[in-house]
C-alpha cells in the first residue's frame, strides 16, 4: 500500500495535467486518501465504486466521477479500463476562482451534458495516445471544452464539505499502523476524542464504521503482501494483525472475489510465464 495519503500530481502532458489509461485485471481496493487536485475517472470497461464524503457512487462503462480537491475518498474496483485525469489547482487558476472550494454533482448519467463530457474524455484520450498531426492544438481545445462543461454545468450549489484535518490525521495513522491492535477507544484517547463521538464522526464523513475501515485496510495490505512477497500466507495473516484466520479468509474472498491461496497460485504462475 502506498504510504502517501495526500497525493500530489506529477504532470505528464503539455496541458499541465496528468492523464493516463488505467487497466486493472483483478479486484482491488484503495484505502481513504485525498488529492491536491481535481480528479476525473471515466470508465471505459468494467466498474468502480467510489465513496466520497460518506456517499457511494457506482461508476460503470461510459460513466465518470469527479472527486473534488482535498476530499477523503476510497475506491473499490473489479477488473476495469478507465481514463484518469488529475488536474492541479494551478492549471485551473486562470479560469476558475478558488477551484479548491468547488464541489460537483455526480451521477447525472442521463443528461446531454454528462454524455458530452464522456465523449470529450474519450476524444482527449485518443488524441493524447495516437498523437495525430496537430494533436496538441486539438487536445487543448477538447480539454477546455471539457473544463467549461464541468465548471458551468456540474458545479454543486452546496458548499464543498471537506473532512477536518484531525480526521485526516487519524486516517493517516490507521493506514500506517494497520498491523497494530487498533481500537476506537485507543484512537479516541490518542487524538483527544470521546469514543462515541469519534465513531459517529468517522461514519458520517466516510460512510464506513471506524472498526470496519481498520479491518479493510488490514485485508488490503494482506492482499498486497500476497502478490508482492513469497512469505507463507499464515505468516502474512499474523503480520497484518489478522489473528482470526478463518474469518480473514472469508472476508478476503468477499472483498477480492477469490481466496488468498488462489491469488498466490495465480501470482506464481504469472511469474513463471514471465521467466
Amino acid at each position: 500500500m502506498n504510504s502517501s495519503h495526500h497525493e500530489n500530481v506529477i504532470v505528464n502532458t503539455k496541458l499541465g495535467i496528468r492523464f493516463w489509461k488505467s487497466a486493472v485485471d483483478s479486484n482491488g481496493y484503495v484505502p481513504f486518501h485525498w488529492h491536491s487536485s481535481i480528479e476525473i475517472v471515466c470508465v471505459i470497461d468494467g466498474k468502480l465504486s467510489f465513496t466520497i464524503n460518506g456517499k457511494t457512487y457506482k461508476v460503470e462503462a461510459n460513466e465518470f466521477i469527479i472527486v473534488p480537491s482535498g476530499v477523503v475518498h476510497d475506491v473499490t474496483n473489479s477488473p476495469n479500463i478507465a481514463y484518469v485525469l488529475q488536474i492541479p489547482l494551478s492549471a485551473l487558476a486562470q479560469y476558475i476562482d478558488h477551484p479548491e472550494q468547488v464541489d460537483f454533482q455526480n451521477g447525472l448519467t442521463t443528461t446531454i451534458t454528462y454524455k458530452t463530457i464522456v465523449s470529450l474524455i474519450k476524444e482527449l484520450g485518443n488524441l493524447i495516445y495516437s498523437q495525430p498531426l496537430g494533436f496538441r492544438f486539438d487536445s487543448e481545445i477538447v480539454f477546455l471544452q471539457l473544463l467549461k462543461l464541468i465548471f458551468t454545468k456540474l458545479v454543486s450549489k452546496t458548499p464543498l464539505q471537506t473532512s477536518n484535518n484531525r480526521l485526516k490525521d487519524i486516517i493517516i495513522f490507521i493506514n500506517k499502523h494497520y498491523y497494530q491492535k487498533l481500537s476506537v477507544n485507543g484512537l479516541a484517547k490518542k487524538f483527544g476524542y470521546n469514543p462515541s463521538y469519534l465513531s459517529r464522526l468517522f461514519k458520517e464523513q466516510t460512510g464506513i464504521s471506524l472498526i470496519n475501515y481498520i479491518y479493510e485496510v488490514k485485508i488490503n495490505q494482506f492482499y498486497q503482501d500476497i502478490i508482492n512477497t513469497n512469505i507463507p500466507i499464515k505468516e502474512l495473516l499474523l503480520k497484518n494483525g489478522l489473528t482470526n484466520m478463518r474469518t480473514a479468509r472469508k472476508d478476503f474472498k468477499n472483498m477480492f472475489g477469490v481466496l488468498p491461496n488462489d491469488i498466490r497460485r495465480k501470482n506464481i504462475l504469472n511469474i513463471q510465464k514471465k521467466d
